[in-house]
């Protein structure tokens, strides 16, 4: 509930009258860089409009939302998520944009209630570039050329309307925000909750806070909402119930975190020289692998790598795949999904049998037995730990307890040396993160699959500082099509791409390894070429695998060294967002591991600094040490005048603090420079670091537009639809990028006007409806919430009181669950808010338009 205080009256020696008090006013400002389409419905649905036909100029960073529909038409008000508002045709948006080498543009569709979105981006003046969005965003990044102008075209290339968001940030990276509210989906009625300690277990199960709970490790346990809570007893638990049961939860003495059981997926999209699969393999050849087995002769023995899949393929024998068996046996196994020692792959009901955890142990360690397909690490232990069930989806409470019994191990010694997650779709759970980090202090090495949304969105266990994310590549070692990207991948590895012959073989791009079949309803063992991030990862980890045996004191600060240094990859120690440092070189990674030890580095945890006037305009640096040597004599070399840095006075670590000079930057125009820090190892000089960094004095607030606006004062409650409805409404345009609002108190005379007021409890939001469908708030449109978008509290409007100067922030992005915003929970089913119908209408058309003017 947010507590507001109410501002009285006050005298005042103008003449002119005053306008009476408002019970509710404010200003609601606009992010950095928005922009709005010059023709949405908001335009469009205006009596005598006409469609757009200039070119619209772009400054060097925007965040544009716009519309484009190949036809025009009236919503169908059948259903649910429609209002019969009409909608008008507008087949093609034109922009002019400044693009310089290697900077990245994005397009991001979101589709109607109508249809999916069918639309394209296309770049003139270096191709052009045509790419298509009818799933997942499409990016551009200028590779070569000169920095320029380009014209850029978003088409409908299909009949439905669709919004869409067209973004470009020199700073920051604009493919990094999230433009949809988070959906992860989560097990109703579960949550996933660590308590302080034995005693606050037993006080929680003695009161009605749980019904039962399941331990699973390190003081974390799931627990299951009590029966009485459901709003609908016949209807069982409910997605809400859930969320609020879990809010209560965090605010119980005693529990340090609560989090929804999250759902978790499988992240797949399918030798040795010898093996009769290996002419098939052609992702062994890319990773440099056939020299790498000559470093390795004995494929990993002695190292166990625990898979946590969807188990392995198990035969009416008892044995496991044929190729798997003999490294399987004698090593722990578990299956937290049915909570036995057996985990079986029952193959996937959704979408024919896949077998996803054979596939992937396979490629990890398959034996060499000339028969069927070899692993990287064929020699390695295989500790299969199944996590996934039917349709290769699991939770992230199974997830926790699988990493947490294998870290915990046997006799003081985990499990398994490396493990590998090709899973996902996770947003950051803080008992994940400390599970893995549990492992990491214990030697442990993780891997997991980047994922296949062809996003920049963080995506979970990938993105934990102690994971290493792999994104893929196909044949010809390009980025592929489905691979996700951004400044949190470590590196690349073969996920295939069947849509490309990117090595020039005549066949589609798959990962061939073990797998399994149907045969008169008994699983029998096969082979298969899938294609994934989850292909992707089982590469890197066997390759982990080959390096422990070399060097048995492999630990992932060595493996950073390694990989940082160009030592793992084809690459040049040169990082970048979709390959992170490269893709990984088998052979080259065995070969480091072989010397025995790492060189000491020093590190920088952020590796960029960005800073703006508008965002973080000083930030700390943490300087840290990887490797045994001792690490002394920093000194700073020279710097942009734009920035200051202090600190690191002792030996590391230690942390740096940089801060932005404002008047030494040029408006609007972000400037690029490094910190360069000086340092010795053991006494010898080493290769000096350097830490990107990148200032901008954003100047644009008068030209921001986030379209315009309608402010809502809506019910606390959704209606069946899941949609909140409008009870008051104010319609604004933006006035010197920002927008003013006012509402008027209730006169009791009916009908009650869009701006009047009645006491109550509301949401305060506000939002553009850029494609006319009377509902604001969808992903691809601006949104505020009151207080905080994605926080929103409860506001109280109370008979003669007066609240002003309330504070909102509006723009496309939406919050994401991470460490910085770890409160945030997602919003299933939440379809957005729904505009108030005016009193006196004639039809769909005349309706907006009134709605709108």
């Amino acid at each position: 509930m947010a507590v507001l205080a109410g501002c009285g009256g006050g005298g005042s020696g103008s003449s002119v009258p005053a306008l009476p008090p408002s019970p509710l006013s404010g200003v609601i400002s606009i992010e950095a860089n928005s922009r709005v389409d010059q023709d949405t419905m908001n335009q469009l649905g205006l009596e005598g409009a006409q469609v757009a036909t200039g070119t619209q100029a772009l400054p060097a960073s925007f965040v544009l939302a716009g519309y484009v529909s190949g036809a025009a038409g009236t919503y169908p008000s059948a259903s649910a998520q429609c209002q019969p508002f009409a909608y008008a045709e507008d087949a093609v948006d034109e922009y002019s944009v400044p693009l310089a080498a290697g900077e990245t543009l994005v397009l991001e569709s979101f589709g109607s209630c109508l249809a999916d979105p069918e639309l394209e981006l296309v770049v003139e003046g270096a191709g052009p570039l045509s790419a298509s969005v009818n799933a997942g965003p499409a990016r551009y990044t200028l590779t070569a050329g000169d920095s320029t102008e380009y014209r850029v075209t978003v088409r409908n290339t299909g009949n439905a309307p669709a919004r869409y968001i067209l973004a470009k940030s020199v700073a920051f990276g604009a493919e990094g925000m999230a433009f949809d509210w988070p959906r992860y989906r989560f097990i109703e009625g579960e949550a996933v909750v660590a308590l302080a300690d034995d005693d606050t277990v037993r006080a929680a199960m003695a009161t009605p806070a749980a019904e039962k709970a399941r331990a699973l490790g390190a003081g974390e346990w799931l627990m299951t909402m009590p029966g009485n809570r459901v709003r609908s007893a016949q209807a069982g638990p409910v997605a809400e119930d859930t969320l609020n049961w879990i809010r209560e939860l965090r605010a119980t003495p005693g529990v340090l975190s609560a989090t929804p059981n999250y759902v978790v997926s499988s992240q797949q999209t399918g030798t040795p020289v010898s093996e009769p699969l290996y002419t098939r393999q052609w992702h062994y050849d890319l990773i440099n692998g056939p020299a790498a087995w000559q470093l390795a002769p004995g494929g990993g023995a002695g190292v166990n790598v625990a898979v946590l899949d969807s188990g392995l393929l198990r035969l009416p024998s008892g044995a496991w795949h044929p190729d798997l068996d003999s490294n399987v046996q004698s090593r722990p196994a578990y299956d937290f999904v049915d909570n036995d020692t057996i985990p079986a792959d029952p193959g996937s009901s959704v979408g024919g049998d896949v077998f996803h955890g054979t596939h992937v142990a396979g490629t990890v360690a398959a034996v060499v037995n000339d028969a069927g397909s070899g692993g990287v690490a064929y020699g390695a232990g295989l500790v299969p730990v199944r996590v996934l069930g039917e349709g290769g989806t699991g939770s992230s409470a199974d997830l926790i307890a699988a990493i947490n019994w294998l870290v915990a191990g046997s006799g003081g010694q985990p499990y398994a040396d490396v493990v590998n997650m090709s899973l996902g779709g996770l947003p950051r759970i803080q008992d994940l993160e400390d599970a893995i980090a549990k492992g990491v202090g214990k030697g442990m090495v993780f891997v997991a699959a980047a994922g296949n949304a062809a996003t920049s969105t963080l995506s979970y266990p990938a993105a934990s500082p102690n994971v290493l994310a792999v994104s893929a590549v196909d044949g010809g070692g390009q980025l592929a099509g489905y691979s996700n990207f951004g400044s949190w991948i470590d590196l690349a590895a073969p996920g295939g791409d069947a849509s490309r012959d990117g090595n020039l073989d005549g066949a589609g791009d798959v990962v061939w390894s073990t797998s399994g079949e149907r045969d008169g309803g008994v699983s029998i063992a096969g082979y298969r070429g899938l294609q994934g991030t989850s292909m992707a990862s089982p590469h890197v980890a066997g390759v982990l695998a080959l390096m422990k045996a070399r060097d048995p004191a492999m630990n992932y600060d060595k493996v950073r060294v390694w990989l940082q240094g160009g030592q793992m990859t084809d690459g040049q120690a040169r990082r970048n967002d979709t390959l992170g440092w490269g893709v990984l070189d088998a052979a080259r990674a065995v070969s480091a591991a072989g010397s025995g030890f790492a060189d000491t580095i020093l590190s920088a945890s952020p590796a960029l600094v960005s800073l703006s006037n508008e965002g973080e305009q000083s930030v700390s640096v943490e300087l840290s040490v990887f490797g045994d040597g001792n690490v002394s004599n920093l000194s700073l070399g020279d710097m942009p005048a734009w920035i200051d840095v202090t600190g690191c006075q002792s030996a590391p670590p230690c942390a740096l603090q940089v801060t932005l000079i404002k008047d030494q930057l040029t408006p609007d125009e972000p400037a690029r420079g490094s910190i360069v820090v000086n340092y010795q190892v053991d006494g010898a000089s080493a290769d000096p670091l350097s830490i990107p960094v990148i200032g901008q004095l954003v100047s644009d607030e008068q030209a921001r537009n986030a379209g315009r606006h309608f402010v809502l004062l809506v019910n606390t409650e959704p209606n069946e639809d899941n949609l909140y409805m409008a009870e008051s409404q104010v319609t604004l345009d933006a006035e010197n990028g920002v927008y003013s609002f006012r509402f008027e108190n209730d006169d009791g005379e009916e009908p009650q006007q869009l701006r009047e007021v009645r006491p109550g409890d509301y949401y305060l939001v506000a939002g553009s409806d850029l494609d006319g469908d009377g509902i604001i708030c969808q992903p691809g449109e601006a949104c505020a919430e009151y207080p905080i978008t994605g926080l929103r509290e409860v506001i109280t409007i109370e008979e003669g009181q007066s609240l002003s100067d309330i504070r909102l922030t509006t723009g496309f992005s939406r919050p994401t669950i991470s460490a910085a915003s770890p409160d945030i929970l997602p919003r299933p089913g939440f379809q957005g808010y729904q505009l108030r119908a005016p009193e006196t209408q004639t039809g769909p058309a005349d309706n907006r338009i009134r709605m709108t003017q």
